[in-house]
């Protein structure tokens, strides 16, 4: 009987610490899948920034917002049809906005592209979510004339020479940060 209780507190043992392994393997893999997804998508928007047509100065343009005391900011930019943004085989540009929409399934926020023909015309406006339960989302501009970062960009004359990018996980506290560099302006058109 000794003997069958020292098996049974061994198995359970074991049991107890493969079950807590199982578990941080699977926390690891959640987190690790949820990072690669926000360095993804920051990779898709360095490449789209690093894109933007020369020498036109309102490509991309952005805004400060507010939902529920959270930071919820949009930025607008121009998107070359192309391997871009899913447009292979649309023509012309798009224009492109990276906003936070609400998900009354789970009643968080889901950041994704909305996607439209520059005349702001909604015949063709698609939706294209891309990460799930998002808390806030802020951007702001660098201004090189004033030397400062701005809440809103809406110089239609110039760019920016630095966006800053912070996404807030719903269970986190430490946004995800990153600064993409855009190039310069141009030559203007005549």
């Amino acid at each position: 009987m000794l003997a069958v209780m020292v098996m049974a507190l061994i198995a359970l043992s074991i049991y107890r610490f493969v079950e807590t392994d199982l578990q941080a393997i699977k926390l690891s893999t959640e987190i690790t899948t949820r990072r690669n997804s926000i360095q993804a998508l920051v990779s898709v928007l360095q490449n789209e920034f690093c894109n933007l047509p020369p020498g036109l100065p309102s490509a991309i343009m952005g805004a400060a917002h507010k939902f529920n005391g959270k930071a919820s900011d949009e930025v607008d930019w121009l998107s070359q049809s192309g391997n871009g943004l899913f447009t292979l085989a649309a023509e012309g540009s798009w224009k492109v906005t990276l906003i936070l929409r609400p998900d009354d399934k789970t009643h968080t926020y889901t950041l994704g592209l909305l996607r439209q023909l520059p005349d702001n015309s909604n015949k063709q406006e698609n939706w294209l979510p891309l990460l799930p339960n998002i808390d806030a989302i802020e951007i702001r501009f660098f201004d090189p004339r004033l030397n400062t970062w701005l809440e809103k960009w809406a110089d239609a004359q110039s760019r920016p020479s630095l966006v800053r990018i912070r996404i807030w996980d719903t269970d986190k506290t430490v946004p995800y940060e990153t600064i993409i560099k855009l190039p310069p302006l141009g030559n203007m058109p005549s």
